[in-house]
């Protein structure tokens, strides 16, 4: 029974991403959205599932090597805080209301997209504690670069 446990453990370990909860300085970046992890939890209520999304970006600063490259979460946005994820789903979304079973959607669908968002650290007026926050600003349009060809174009 020790064993097959032991099983489990290592197989849920091997297959974990590392966590961090590093965020870049308070200020506005150009990142793109790598992944975007999804569940469910009913953990704390099997009748009142909490379900839950957390983009995973990339900054995007070549002019920064210290920067350009890191990566760090948008957010934890869930069903517990609708009105924080219905704005940054907006935001995704062109601006763009859409109901709750639209957000997986709109989820999945921005991988590869390129935002401009805002760092910031707020004080809790409830603890005293500082809570860093990362904003969408807007989403950037990016267009595909046409492959050359070895013909010149006709004048």
């Amino acid at each position: 029974m020790l064993a097959a446990h032991h099983a489990t453990l290592k197989a849920n370990y091997d297959e974990a991403e590392e966590f961090s909860d590093w965020m870049p300085d308070d200020g506005e970046y150009v990142v793109t959205i790598l992944k975007c992890p999804k569940g469910v939890s009913t953990k704390k209520d099997p009748l009142n599932p909490l379900f839950w999304w957390k983009p995973v970006v990339r900054i995007e600063d070549v002019a920064n090597p210290e920067l350009n490259g890191q990566e760090f979460a948008l957010g934890f946005f869930n069903s517990n805080a609708p009105g924080i994820m219905k704005g940054q789903v907006k935001a995704l979304n062109s601006g763009n209301v859409v109901s709750f079973e639209e957000i997986d959607g709109i989820f999945s669908g921005s991988i590869g997209k390129v935002l401009r968002v805002k760092v910031a650290t707020t004080k809790s007026k409830k603890n005293g504690q500082d809570y860093t926050n990362c904003f969408i600003q807007e989403v950037l349009a990016t267009e595909s670069v046409a492959e050359p060809t070895a013909e010149p174009p006709q004048v």
